[in-house]
């Protein structure tokens, strides 16, 4: 059995959802609702339901309102806007319909008959990482009139975090990082200028947002974090299941257009960073697993920071040591 997805927060079942989102899907089915089956992979409080109708229709409904977290609804928001933009694909389940209120925002996909990949299966490993790459292959270049925000502005946002953390690096960083601090902040201080903006980003690929068919063939789901960035930066965020081994660096150097080794470590410093930052602030509404799962993020970021700190890089770019077993 695969193992459970590392992000697991505490979703609200179908039947909290209020009534006029419930509506809305019985109409765009056709036909009442009588079972859903939640899942609990991911972070967000939202309802992840797939529903049945009472003539066997399925669907898979994501929904959620600012009572549950007053951010997330505005990821839901980028989510339909990525998804109405992007063509149809076998990797990605098609839009049925989209729902926002004002208050509740909602998105009715495809029903897909899947499960979470193991990531430490040959198997499912390749075909997630064949069908990453493909998709970042297609999203090259974004799609045109495209708003999202991009990795640039991501990195913004984490460097006033890097400036809170630098009145008190020991309090955020483990003890090797806080000593170096002078020398990481003079790397990580250009960083942003050093992200090219070419490709539609899905930069959440994680095992809960992965599914694999019984053909072993995959799809990508949630584009909520979505944003404009490098081609390879999907490959980079799948390649952080393993950023604690030095397959993580093997990888990085094996995707097309491979960026320099300084980024990928100086992005490894301020994610980790920012979710060190994160994990030292109070849980937010409909968030109580967050922090840990952030300090949990952190500590296997700079795990990976220090070792491409501390080694030299002696790998040939096209060169795959054999497959490391763990994460």
């Amino acid at each position: 059995m695969p193992p459970r997805p590392r992000a697991v927060g505490e979703r609200t079942a179908y039947t909290d959802v209020p009534a006029r989102v419930r509506g809305w899907v019985d109409t765009c089915l056709g036909d009442e609702v009588v079972h859903a089956t939640g899942h609990a992979g991911g972070m967000s409080p939202g309802c992840a339901a797939r529903v049945r109708t009472r003539g066997g229709g399925t669907a898979f409904v994501k929904a959620v309102g600012p009572e549950l977290n007053p951010d997330t609804p505005s990821l839901f928001r980028r989510e339909i806007d990525v998804l109405e933009a992007l063509e149809p694909a076998p990797y990605r389940p098609a839009t049925i319909a989209t729902y926002d209120d004002g208050n509740w925002v909602a998105v009715m996909l495809e029903d897909v008959d899947g499960r979470y990949p193991d990531l430490n299966d040959t198997g499912d490993f390749d075909a997630v990482w064949t069908t990453v790459l493909r998709q970042s292959a297609e999203l090259t270049p974004a799609p045109a009139g495209l708003a999202v925000r991009t990795l640039p502005d991501v990195v913004a946002r984490w460097s006033a975090r890097w400036r809170s953390i630098a009145e008190d690096p020991a309090a955020y960083l483990p003890p090797w990082a806080a000593a170096r601090f002078g020398r990481l902040d003079a790397r990580v201080r250009t960083l942003r200028e050093r992200l090219p903006v070419t490709s539609l980003c899905h930069w959440d690929v994680r095992d809960d947002n992965l599914l694999i068919r019984p053909d072993g063939t995959v799809v990508l789901l949630d584009w909520g974090m979505a944003c404009l960035g490098p081609a390879w930066a999907d490959l980079f965020f799948l390649s952080l299941s393993w950023v604690e081994s030095p397959e993580f660096d093997a990888r990085m150097r094996t995707v097309p257009q491979a960026p320099d080794d300084d980024v990928v470590t100086d992005l490894l410093l301020m994610f980790g960073a920012a979710q060190a930052w994160t994990a030292r602030q109070p849980a937010r509404p409909g968030l109580p697993a967050m922090p840990e799962f952030c300090r949990r993020d952190a500590e296997r970021m700079f795990a990976g920071a220090r070792r491409r700190l501390d080694a030299a890089f002696t790998l040939p770019r096209a060169t795959m040591p054999p497959r490391a077993r763990g994460r």
